[in-house]
């Protein structure tokens, strides 16, 4: 504790009676993990040294705003003491993230000493004076999620992930789970075997002495249920168990921070870039027959191994990512692509024409169920891998209506409702149609849900509609069916330039001289999808290694600000 004091700015230079006067007048106090310390806007009364655990010093959001995490500090750091000395109200509310130890100083404590030993007014007032200039506000940092419970098989490849995704130097800490016999671990990886024949208070302490030391701490508990592996759930702030479910005492301590996968490599790596804040959304944007080109861009991510975990989609755009995510290769995709001259034929397609048309030209129950039966193999949402997200329209109220639950066919039947050419979808008792009218590119879909948002759109700009400067320079008048589309483009074009959100990587394939229904020429759309995406390879690859907390500097946005999106 002297030690402590000695590395305090308030106190640096004051001799060994002032000091131990000082911490006599300490009180040490213990906190569990969750405690809360004190909250912001509450009258300050104490400054506090940590002896050993950890705190984490939150912001507090406004209204339905969440907190910002600004600090985490373990042994030897203070808090507190701003507020104290000023008479301002707390600035910050400070949670226990580490079982801790407190040692506190109350106000009246302090101005008896300051009574005692008026020279401690000077050393403080000096320290005083430099952070006056700055506030607490200015030290943010990235939530993360530094430690880690896990359990089950495939630990060690769990472990090579997560280091593969975080490019930490990780702490192992052998609760039992590892052993009896003690795999190959990547370089950069420590472990620690002597805890698991401690006591609960002896990782606590642990952690809390080294916390700071490694970007994340791994503890590799065994499947039962005892003080020590129930401490090391209490204390993680993220649970994972793998391959299958053996733990159920462990969902005690989970609700939300409990995470189950299987134990294939694919779904290890992405808890793992979960983990570090890396998963990867793909949002897809409506555009007809352009909209083929999204099979390309899947193709180029596959090539380069980029992952997609989370996949948003606007008519075609949905009905591309629905067939990607349902499990389909980028193969059969291309068989897809190659059968739509003919399924979109009205003479010979999927049209199930309504004479005489009401609320659309086509009923669409006949293309719903070819998706449903032939591409879909009837599957709904909860039995995907890869989540997915399928935007439509409200015609009614004019809300945009996003799926993630239910039959895939009906969201991407609903999602393809093109206005005055198909028959609104009734789902769930609501009038739906194609979802480019409210949200053509999905990137707000993905945004919550994923960490680096990549977006191909073929939305034609206003500026850039080549096809229809040739069709005006020929004379003819566009069919009742070009004109629809056309004003739904258009529609489109306005939308994503006046909203589209924020995006990390956004793929433009330069398909504004082709049409939104020549669908017999497929072929070029995805090799124009494939050409544009591969400009991008090195710029989400980047953004997949780059440190934790940094953002990679990009070129990829040049086209969106043009846009002005």
């Amino acid at each position: 504790m002297h030690q402590n004091l000695r590395r305090i700015p308030f106190f640096q230079g004051l001799s060994d009676d002032v000091l131990q006067a000082i911490q006599s007048r300490m009180k040490l106090r213990r906190y569990k993990k969750g405690d809360v310390v004190f909250v912001e806007g509450a009258p300050a009364d104490s400054m506090y040294i940590i002896e050993s655990g950890q705190v984490q010093i939150v912001a507090e959001g406004k209204g339905d705003q969440p907190g910002t995490v600004l600090a985490h500090l373990g042994p030897g750091f203070f808090f507190g003491e701003m507020a104290l000395l000023t008479g301002d109200r707390r600035s910050a509310t400070v949670r226990v993230v580490i079982d801790a130890e407190l040692w506190e100083l109350h106000k009246n404590d302090l101005d008896e000493l300051l009574r005692e030993h008026p020279h401690i007014a000077l050393t403080i007032s000096r320290e005083l004076s430099r952070r006056l200039s700055r506030t607490i506000h200015q030290l943010t940092e990235v939530d993360e999620i530094n430690l880690i419970a896990v359990v089950g098989e495939q630990v060690p490849l769990f472990i090579e992930r997560l280091k593969a995704a975080t490019g930490d130097r990780l702490l192992v800490v052998d609760l039992g789970g590892l052993r009896p016999e003690h795999p190959d671990l990547p370089e950069g990886v420590d472990v620690v075997v002597e805890l698991a024949e401690g006591t609960p208070e002896d990782l606590a302490e642990y952690l809390g002495d080294h916390v700071n030391e490694y970007g994340r701490i791994v503890m590799v508990i065994t499947p039962h249920e005892t003080p020590l592996t129930r401490k090391a759930a209490e204390l993680a702030e993220v649970v994972v168990e793998i391959g299958k479910r053996s733990t159920p005492w462990l969902k005690r301590f989970g609700r939300e921070n409990y995470w189950f996968t299987p134990g294939d490599w694919r779904r290890v790596d992405r808890v793992a870039r979960r983990i570090a804040r890396k998963l990867v959304g793909l949002a897809l944007s409506a555009g007809n027959a352009r909209g083929l080109a999204h099979i390309g861009v899947l193709r180029v991510l596959e090539e380069a191994n980029v992952p997609v975990d989370v996949i948003a989609g606007t008519s075609m755009g949905a009905l591309i990512g629905s067939l990607y995510a349902v499990g389909h290769s980028i193969k059969t995709l291309e068989e897809f692509a190659s059968q739509l001259p003919k399924l979109t034929s009205f003479f010979s397609g999927l049209w199930d024409l309504q004479v005489p048309p009401r609320s659309g030209i086509i009923k669409g129950e006949k293309a719903r169920r070819y998706l449903a039966e032939r591409w879909f193999a009837h599957k709904a949402f909860e039995d995907l891998d890869t989540p997915l997200y399928v935007v439509a329209a409200d015609v009614v109220t004019g809300e945009e209506v996003v799926f993630e639950s239910g039959p895939i066919a009906d969201a991407v039947r609903a999602s393809i409702s093109i206005m005055g050419v198909f028959q609104p979808a009734h789902v769930n008792g609501r009038y739906l149609i194609d979802g480019g009218t409210v949200n053509p590119v999905p990137v707000s879909v993905v945004s919550g849900k994923a960490n680096i948002v990549v977006a191909s759109s073929v939305i034609v700009s206003l500026a850039d509609r080549a096809h229809r400067k040739a069709l005006m320079k020929s004379g003819r008048l566009p069919s009742i069916l070009g004109i629809v589309l056309g004003a739904q483009e258009i529609m489109e074009a306005g939308i994503v330039e006046s909203r589209m959100g924020h995006v990390d990587v956004l793929i433009q394939p330069d398909v504004a001289d082709l049409g939104g229904m020549e669908y017999d020429r497929w072929e070029v759309f995805v090799q124009r999808g494939y050409k544009a995406a591969q400009r991008y390879v090195e710029d989400i690859q980047r953004l997949l290694s780059a440190p934790r907390g940094r953002r990679a500097p990009l070129s990829v946005l040049r086209e969106l600000e043009s846009q002005s999106a």
